[in-house]
């Protein structure tokens, strides 16, 4: 996953080029907001659209209304099962809005204005998602209520859990490297090992 500002970056069209040329099983999906912070897309790009860089590193690319949550569904799931049987990678480029500020610093009215920010919140892909399965019959708003009182059990577990101090495990720096370790990796642990070791034992006297 990657913002539009993201796409400016080297690293990504690095990304893009090294997938395509391995035939690599990866999706790279841009969330496609129109701002890079501050900075509009149409500052960061002359492209048509950000699916069209797809096109000179060879990849196939889709364009896709990112707050319409079933047809990014089907794409996405199209792109993931395309990769699985070793057809390479897409890139999907989702179109959607930033409501909020980027951060607290962030002063959104420098560069957009609140009839800009209005209008986008009618698209809201929640609030669309939960009217098109009302007016099918699909959720009732006693769902929605129950959804909504976990979404809120669920948030205030996690700002819990993040106002605690992790107990971090140093030995976890070697884990998911390579899937056996390599021997400089080996030695690089035991060295380590040894050092936590005499820093616990100087601890302890």
């Amino acid at each position: 996953m990657v913002g539009d500002g993201g796409t400016s970056e080297g690293d990504f069209h690095e990304a893009l080029n090294f997938a395509a040329v391995w035939k690599a099983p990866v999706v790279f999906l841009v969330q496609n907001n129109g701002f890079a912070i501050s900075v509009p897309l149409a500052k960061q790009t002359a492209a048509p659209s950000l699916a069209h860089k797809g096109v000179g590193y060879g990849i196939p690319a889709r364009l896709v209304d990112g707050n319409d949550a079933p047809a990014v569904h089907e794409v996405l799931t199209e792109a993931v099962r395309r990769a699985r049987a070793g057809g390479g990678p897409t890139l999907v480029e989702a179109l959607t809005y930033r409501v909020e500020a980027h951060t607290n610093a962030d002063d959104a009215t420098r560069y957009r204005t609140d009839a800009e920010v209005t209008a986008w919140r009618a698209h809201d892909p929640v609030e669309l998602l939960e009217r098109e399965l009302t007016r099918r019959g699909l959720l009732e708003e006693k769902d929605v209520a129950a959804e909504r009182e976990a979404a809120e059990r669920m948030a205030a577990d996690l700002r819990e859990r993040m106002n605690e101090d992790p107990a971090l495990d140093p030995m976890e720096l070697f884990d998911h490297v390579y899937a056996r370790r390599t021997g400089q990796l080996r030695r690089q642990a035991d060295q380590l090992r040894a050092e936590l070791a005499a820093a616990e034992e100087g601890t302890d006297r």
